[in-house]
């Protein structure tokens, strides 16, 4: 097997210095002493809209897929129980049904502001877990690794809300399951101006549905109103479109249960006899730019209609690292939960660029950000139907003296993944804190599990430990970890100062490829067969076999001890996929690289008939991951 002919990756050299930001961006506010989240965070009366699939319903004796709907009220009590305090349910396994809730849960809020929580509408008591997130006072979550497929969004009760809340123009987009048919799907996103006193006047609508041939269509609502309560819930009234007298072309009409946050900047409605999902923001003012950066928690349902091979129905949870750079860059991780199929983490990266009314149109979606920067939105275009929903988290302040671990600063050391994704066995993960090392040290294979005094703490133990510094730390999961295990903790000792516990989730595999500029973006780290590296320009030619390097593919047989040199050649325990524009590539070799500490090596052959550039997706598919984030620089 090829050996590893250049330092910026046999010695991890990943992220030192072009990573410094990251930590800088967590932690420019004053270090003073900061609560984290915790189950106290998540307390009081929420207001609550959720529309769901159930994947394991039954008509006449078959199991098919029943739309499910929800508009009521659930109180936490800030110690991990929840109640459902009032509201009503639906679901349409052929005709609508009453659905009948679980009235009581439990929650568990994390350090870094996930969230988790039973869902109260499977009730079944079958286990099914809603996973997400709270922040800036709404909480959103997804359904994953259960039949059921969902976006639940919840806002707080108000205490003084009226009329005069909601005022001035909001961004709003809408999923609806028309009738309780996934055939009479539609999405929209467009903008609504309320004066304060119950009117909207009229409002013109921008989408598309099922109905409509998936063409993006626009209809003009004369008319509308809404009503707010000093709680916070009220209604949306929607006359039907003008000139359009079919209900299942209609893309937005009829009164829907409204329910506004305290402060009026961000609201969610839904039909109570409906399957919809209507969110909306306070739209920037005309040539204000709008800060959309740092980090989100994402939830997202979707129907992909035209999807072909992958047609179907999905939900998805997870974080967006907006990178506030000059491309709009955005890393993503999504907990896919595919109907039918196991869930499984998805790493990639996207590019928003949003105009002076804080929305972008691209070929397949529209999207929008709130005034504030707090809450975005995306909507699906022309067949791929979803309703996505982003909310910033909370801001995560170190105390002033002591070893920080930062809980939304654990990730992959290659692909940077945000810190919902899961850590595997073998993988390297890098971790930003304040105060975790008293000075900067390095190690060679075999990394040892204590350096410069400090160790990695995972589930208790010691692991290895390739690097530290004051505000990060880069070690390496051992391969005996179990790739099954749900929910994982980490903890920095410093020399005898132990870090706050930091939670995570685990998992099989967290493929994530190296890249040149160690961002995790642009060109993957890959060498040609005489040890040059791929570049724009040395690119890798069609036919030619070259060499990615990795981390996060799970244990190799023969076993290797986490951190020591790799023998010459292993091999994965888990099968990979590699893919070239989207084309299957031949593996040569999947394993660790020879004599080097923790790092995976894969051999591919470079397909016929992928288009040749500069940018030319790479994509690494393993058993429980998969990541479509670095690009390859092809000639023919």
């Amino acid at each position: 097997m090829w050996r590893v002919g250049y330092d910026a990756i046999m010695e991890y050299r990943v992220r030192f210095t072009a990573l410094a930001g990251f930590a800088l961006f967590f932690f420019a506010a004053p270090l003073i002493a900061q609560s984290l989240p915790s189950n106290a965070s998540l307390q009081g009366q929420y207001n609550v809209r959720y529309l769901g699939v159930n994947g394991n319903c039954s008509l006449n004796g078959v199991i098919t897929d029943c739309p499910v709907s929800f508009s009521g009220v659930f109180t936490f009590d800030g110690k991990g129980g929840f109640t459902v305090t009032s509201g009503q349910g639906i679901y349409n396994n052929g005709a609508d049904h009453t659905l009948t809730t679980l009235t009581t849960g439990t929650y568990t809020v994390w350090s870094s502001g996930e969230v988790s929580m039973d869902n109260p509408f499977d009730n079944s008591n079958s286990g099914t877990t809603l996973y997400g997130g709270i922040g800036q006072g709404a909480l959103i979550a997804s359904s994953t690794d259960t039949p059921f497929l969902d976006l639940f969004v919840a806002v707080p009760v108000a205490t003084s809300a009226a009329n005069a809340t909601l005022s001035g123009t909001y961004q709003v987009a809408n999923l609806e399951f028309y009738a309780g048919s996934f055939n009479n799907t539609c999405n929209n996103l467009f903008t609504m101006t309320a004066d304060g006193a119950g009117n909207l006047g009229t409002v013109t609508v921008k989408g598309t549905s099922i109905n409509l041939n998936n063409v993006t269509t626009t209809q003009t609502i004369s008319g509308a109103t809404y009503s707010v309560t000093a709680n916070g819930s009220g209604t949306l009234t929607f006359p039907a479109p003008t000139g359009v007298t079919t209900a299942t072309n209609q893309l937005l009409a009829g009164a829907k249960t409204l329910y506004v946050s305290a402060d009026g900047s961000f609201f969610v409605a839904g039909s109570s006899s409906g399957y919809d999902l209507i969110v909306g923001a306070k739209a920037p003012s005309a040539g204000t730019k709008v800060n959309f950066s740092g980090l989100y928690f994402t939830a997202e349902l979707e129907n992909y209609a035209n999807g072909g091979d992958y047609a179907g129905i999905y939900g998805y949870q997870g974080a967006a690292d907006e990178l506030a750079d000059a491309n709009g860059d955005e890393l993503d991780h999504y907990r896919v939960n595919p109907d039918g199929y196991a869930s499984y983490d998805y790493t990639t990266n996207s590019t928003f660029t949003f105009n002076s009314a804080g929305v972008e149109t691209g070929q397949n979606y529209a999207q929008a950000v709130s005034a504030n920067g707090n809450v975005a939105f995306v909507s699906g275009l022309g067949g791929d139907y979803y309703l996505e929903v982003y909310i910033k988290a909370p801001t995560m302040t170190p105390p002033a003296s002591g070893a920080f671990l930062n809980p939304q600063g654990v990730v992959n050391a290659a692909s940077y993944s945000p810190f919902t994704a899961q850590i595997s066995p073998g993988e390297v993960i890098t971790l930003f804190g304040s105060g975790l090392a008293n000075g900067t040290a390095t190690a060679s294979a075999p990394f040892p599990t204590t350096l410069g005094g400090v160790q990695v703490l995972l589930n208790g133990s010691a692991i290895p430990v390739y690097s530290v510094t004051s505000t990060q730390v880069s070690a390496v999961v051992p391969y005996n970890v179990s790739g099954n295990t749900v929910e994982l903790t980490l903890q920095v000792n410093n020399n005898g100062s132990l870090s706050n516990i930091v939670n995570t989730y685990g998992g099989a595999t967290s493929a994530g490829v190296f890249t040149l500029n160690q961002n995790g973006l642009g060109d993957a780290a890959i060498l040609h067969a005489n040890y040059s590296e791929v570049t724009e320009s040395n690119p890798a030619k069609v036919g030619e076999a070259i060499a990615i390097y990795l981390t996060g593919l799970g244990p190799v047989t023969p076993a290797v001890t986490a951190g020591s040199p790799a023998p010459n050649s292993t091999s994965l325990t888990n099968a990979i996929a590699v893919y070239i524009d989207g084309l299957p590539a031949t593996v040569q070799y999947a394993g660790l690289a020879p004599q080097l500490g923790g790092l995976y090596q894969v051999n591919v052959v470079v397909p016929s008939g992928v288009t040749a550039g500069t940018d030319v997706t790479l994509e690494i598919s393993a058993v429980d991951s998969d990541n479509l984030q670095a690009v390859i620089p092809i000639s023919k």
